[in-house]
C-alpha cells in the first residue's frame, strides 16, 4: 500500500441513478468522491476497499485518474457493490443490487496516520474496525452502519451505536437523520453533544441545502450552504463534504473553516453528473470563503 495522508475505508460502488428524465450508471462510494476532492486540495489518499470482477474498464480508468489504486483489492469472482438511487419521488429511494466482499482485518496494512471509516453497506465488520481504531487519527461517517438491507434489496434505516468505536473517533460526520439513528436524540444539537461526550473533537450534522451544524470543544456553529447552486445530481455530496473537511482539518485548520471547505466541495459535486467537478481550485476556495463569511457562532 502506498503512503498517504488519509486512508478511506469503504466500498467503491456502481450507482444506477433514476430521475424523472433519465436513467444512468456512474461510479460512487466514499473512496471515489473523497479522492475527487482530495486531489483538488492536495491531500494524498489511499482507498481500502473491495470491488468485483464486473467493474468495467471505463470505471477502472476513472478510478485510476482519481488516484484510486485497486491492486490487490479486486475480487474477480465477486460483484461490485451496486446501488439504485431513485430520485423520482419527494425523497430518495435507495436499494441494493449486490454487495461486494467485506473489508477484512487481513486487508488492513501499512495504514497512514489518519483513517476515515466510511462504510456504505456495513462492509467494515467489528474485527476490522478494531484494527482501524489503532490509527493515530480516526474519522467516521456511519452511513453504512445505519442501513438495513431487506430481502427485496430495499434499504431502510436502523439504529446503531458502537460506543467503543465512537470513543476513538476524533471527527464525526453524518446527516441529521443518521445522527438520530446513532444517538437516539431528536434534537441534533443534543445528538452532537452526545458524540462529543464520547470523546470526539468535532461532530457535524449535515442538512443538505440548509448547510450543516458543527459542534466542537470550543463552541457550536451554524454553517450555511453555498446558495448559488443548480443541483443536477445530489449523489456523493456527503462524501465530498467529508473530503473537503478532512483535507483542511488534517493540516490543522480551525473547524468552521474546514466545514466551509466541505460545504464548498459538496456544492461543486451536486452541480455535475457523477464523480466530477467543473470548478478550479481557486473557485472552490472562493466558495469556501463565501460560506465561511456566513458562519454563525451560536
Amino acid at each position: 500500500m502506498v503512503m498517504a495522508d488519509l486512508a478511506v475505508v469503504g466500498h467503491v460502488a456502481i450507482d444506477k441513478v433514476i430521475t424523472s428524465t433519465e436513467e444512468r450508471t456512474q461510479l460512487g462510494g466514499p473512496p471515489t468522491y473523497i479522492s475527487l476532492i482530495a486531489q483538488r486540495r492536495d491531500l494524498d489518499t489511499v482507498a481500502v476497499t473491495k470491488v468485483g470482477g464486473d467493474l468495467l474498464s471505463g470505471f477502472l480508468g476513472q478510478l485510476r485518474g482519481l488516484g484510486v489504486d485497486l491492486r490487490g483489492q479486486r475480487i474477480e469472482w465477486a460483484k461490485t457493490t451496486r446501488f439504485t438511487l431513485d430520485y423520482r419521488g419527494a425523497e430518495r429511494r435507495l436499494s441494493v443490487e449486490s454487495v461486494c466482499d467485506d473489508i477484512r482485518p487481513e486487508d488492513i496494512r501499512d495504514l497512514p496516520e489518519a483513517v476515515l471509516i466510511s462504510p456504505i453497506v456495513g462492509e467494515v465488520p467489528p474485527p476490522t474496525v478494531s484494527i482501524l481504531t489503532e490509527a493515530g487519527f480516526v474519522a467516521l461517517d456511519p452511513q453504512g452502519f445505519v442501513r438495513e438491507i431487506h430481502r427485496d434489496g430495499s434499504v431502510l434505516p436502523k439504529r446503531w451505536l458502537d460506543e467503543r468505536l465512537l470513543r476513538r473517533v476524533a471527527v464525526y460526520k453524518s446527516s441529521d437523520e443518521e445522527l438520530k439513528l446513532v444517538t437516539g436524540e431528536a434534537d441534533p444539537w443534543r445528538g452532537l453533544r452526545r458524540i462529543l461526550g464520547m470523546g470526539a473533537e468535532v461532530a457535524i450534522a449535515t442538512k443538505g441545502a440548509h448547510g450543516s451544524l458543527l459542534l466542537t470543544l470550543g463552541g457550536r456553529y451554524r454553517i450555511p450552504a453555498f446558495k448559488e447552486v443548480e443541483v443536477f445530481d445530489p449523489t456523493g455530496a456527503g462524501d465530498a463534504f467529508m473530503g473537503g473537511f478532512l483535507s483542511e482539518y488534517l493540516r490543522g485548520e480551525d473547524a468552521p473553516w474546514c466545514a466551509a471547505v466541505g460545504g464548498a466541495a459538496a456544492s461543486c459535486v451536486v452541480e455535475t453528473i457523477g464523480a466530477c467537478i467543473n470548478v478550479s481550485t481557486r473557485q472552490l476556495r472562493r466558495r469556501a470563503e463565501d460560506i465561511y463569511n456566513g458562519v454563525v457562532k451560536l
